[in-house]
Order: C-alpha cells, then sequence, then structure tokens
C-alpha cells in the first residue's frame, strides 16, 4: 500500500514538473521583450545582419565595445 502511495506522489510532482516546464517554455517563447525607453531596439544576429553588424562595430574604434553573446544552451 505504500508503495502505491509513494507512486502516486511521484507521478503527481512528475505531471506538476512538467506543467511549470511548459508553462516557462510557452512564456519564453510568446512573452513580448521590449528594452526600456532610449535603449536601442534588441537585434538578432544571422548571416544577412553580420555585415551591418562588424561596420557599427569597427566604427566605434575609439570607445569601450563590450560584445555578449548569450545561448540558451
Amino acid at each position: 500500500m505504500r508503495l502505491g502511495r509513494a507512486f502516486s506522489s511521484f507521478l503527481i510532482l512528475l505531471a506538476a514538473a512538467v506543467v511549470v516546464s511548459v508553462g516557462v517554455i510557452a512564456w519564453l517563447k510568446i512573452a513580448p521583450r521590449r528594452v526600456p525607453p532610449g535603449q536601442p531596439a534588441l537585434a538578432t544576429l544571422d548571416s544577412s545582419s553580420l555585415p551591418a553588424f562588424r561596420n557599427a562595430f569597427n566604427a566605434a574604434d575609439g570607445d569601450v565595445r563590450v560584445l555578449v553573446m548569450l545561448s540558451p544552451t
């Protein structure tokens, strides 16, 4: 009898973890991306936008530049 109760509790916790995970993934995919007023919009780098980014980065030769690349994996 105790084994059945422990298994039921495990299934409930597993189902709750799946529901929370699906909710977090949905929020990350659907949530609007906003930036504070006065800040440039967020940019996604791909093969078509890379030359423009490289030119803008190299144009600020005398300024301090910081490049941060984040990846979900």
